[in-house]
């Protein structure tokens, strides 16, 4: 292992082959998310999050390509991390630092390529090293989109939040199991502790089996918000999580009696001062003559590593540019809602919005100008009178918007109505004030086929009518063999 791994892993006392066994085992799905994300954004057909391993690069996560080793002489990554700064190579075959490497020679070679450095913070020396990277890559020569390297660099700033993260918990449960080991025997030991507690947002517990005594250390009370030495019973202490009773701890306090095996809880957590926190609880039952005398474990505030996750979740469902879902939210809201409607028969509608003239508004003014306007839809159509609404963007200037709520659904006209007369305003854009407008078609659920491909093509259907007979206005899908009771808007 690289030197930087060596630093990185002598600043929580793991070895380099640890730290590196650490970033193998920690879960794929958030680099998994952001590689995908990454893919998306810059409409590449290969992503991939790299790290070092050696003289050679192993595949974390990746899209469009196989997760085997690559030696780090045959990598574009190579330079990436020895440079320690972002590489665009718009095609390789002219370039001489890579025109013979064989994903470049090959029968379908690699022809693009863009990536960031990422790192791992050395405290201990107060640097950051480059340990692997983030890139997408492209058979075909291309450049990259204006913007595009800013988006590469932020996705990657967010990789190394979850590498930190994982490298701290690991050195956080590490620290403290050793030091709860030990404080009870060396006192001198307990000032390290607590300092130890208090960086890593983390407490240790412990209590008896036969009598329910339990001790905490500094760090739990810190978690708690409570004053130190607030006496609180075991049923007391569980009653600041959700999700979990006493009943719930017996049995996993018998489970691990009989497996040998810790237990893990991760819960939601109010604390005394009425915060939302996110906790991870790790314990394991200590044992005297073969019979189980208490639990002893370690708890953790992990609400910042959580929140995280949750902001890449959404980042993963969320159109970057307008701030609304994106079409892989919006298709699985709509297979979400006909269960429902078919479960439950309540009813719900689908809108389907065109911009008018869109194409034009980009080759008379450019793309700054059409983000303004996508942008502008965006916000109009979280207005609060579609409360309730799912709105997405479903690629160019598409839009819908899936309509629950019952009171919307009951006067779908109207609401296209107020809708059209929403996005007729104006919009403020870098080329001035400019006239907007859209053409809406809908329909009813109850009116069509209960499956996503027919709502989705009788709601297009209506979208069409109304494009045909005057843009800027509104239809309802028309049933087979009759006029649908819904009034012309627009």
């Amino acid at each position: 292992m690289p030197e930087r791994l060596y630093n990185a892993a002598r600043e929580i006392a793991m070895s380099p082959a640890e730290l590196q066994t650490l970033l193998a085992a920690a879960p794929d799905a958030a680099f998994e998310m952001v590689a995908k994300i990454a893919r998306e954004l810059i409409a590449a057909p290969i992503a991939a999050v790299n790290l070092i391993e050696g003289d050679r690069f192993w595949v974390k996560a990746g899209f469009g390509m196989p997760k085997q080793p690559l030696p780090r002489a045959e990598a574009f990554c190579d330079v990436t991390v020895d440079s320690d700064a972002p590489l665009v190579v718009d095609d390789a075959t002219t370039d001489p630092r890579f025109r013979s490497l064989a994903v470049v020679t090959a029968a379908d070679p690699v022809r693009f390529y863009a990536g960031v450095p990422l790192h791992v913070t050395d405290r201990a020396r107060q640097v950051t090293e480059a340990v692997g990277t983030l890139c997408v890559m492209d058979v075909t020569p291309r450049s990259l989109p204006p913007g595009a390297l800013a988006v590469l660099r932020q996705l990657g700033d967010i990789l190394e939040k979850v590498i930190e993260a994982e490298v701290a918990t690991a050195a956080a449960v590490a620290v403290a199991r050793t030091a709860a080991e030990q404080s009870r025997q060396l006192q001198r030991q307990d000032l390290t502790f607590r300092q130890a507690e208090r960086l890593a947002r983390i407490g240790s517990w412990w209590f008896s089996l036969q009598t329910d005594e339990t001790l905490w250390s500094e760090g739990m009370y810190r978690i708690y918000e409570l004053p130190p030495k607030t006496a609180l019973s075991v049923d007391e202490a569980i009653g600041f999580f959700s999700g979990i009773s006493r009943p719930d701890l017996a049995a996993l306090v018998e489970k691990t009696t009989q497996t040998g095996e810790p237990f893990t809880l991760e819960l939601d957590f109010v604390t005394a001062k009425g915060n939302q926190r996110r906790v991870r609880s790790i314990a394991h039952v200590e044992f005297e003559e073969g019979r189980a005398t208490g639990v002893s474990g370690v708890m953790q505030d992990i609400t910042e590593h959580w929140l995280l996750e949750e902001k890449l979740r959404r980042s993963a469902d969320t159109d970057s540019l307008t701030g609304i879902a994106n079409r892989s939210a919006f298709n699985r809201a709509l297979s979400e809602a006909i269960e429902r409607a078919r479960s439950t028969q309540a009813p719900f509608a689908l809108m389907l919005i065109d911009l008018d003239e869109f194409k034009g508004i980009n080759d008379t003014h450019g793309h700054v100008v059409g983000d303004d306007m996508l942008r502008a839809v965006g916000a109009r159509l979280r207005d609060p009178m579609l409360a309730g609404s799912l709105a997405a963007r479903l690629g160019g200037d598409e839009f819908a918007l899936i309509v629950t709520d019952p009171t919307l659904h009951a006067d779908l006209p109207g609401v296209a109505g107020r809708l059209l007369e929403q996005l007729r305003q104006p919009v403020e854009t870098a080329a001035g004030v400019l006239p907007i407008s859209a053409t809406i078609g809908y329909a009813r659920f109850e009116d069509c086929p209960e499956t996503a491909r027919g709502f989705i093509h009788c709601a297009d259907k209506a979208l069409y009518e109304a494009k045909r007979e005057r843009r800027g206005s509104a239809r309802g899908y028309r049933t087979f063999g009759r006029r649908s009771s819904d009034e012309p808007a627009g």
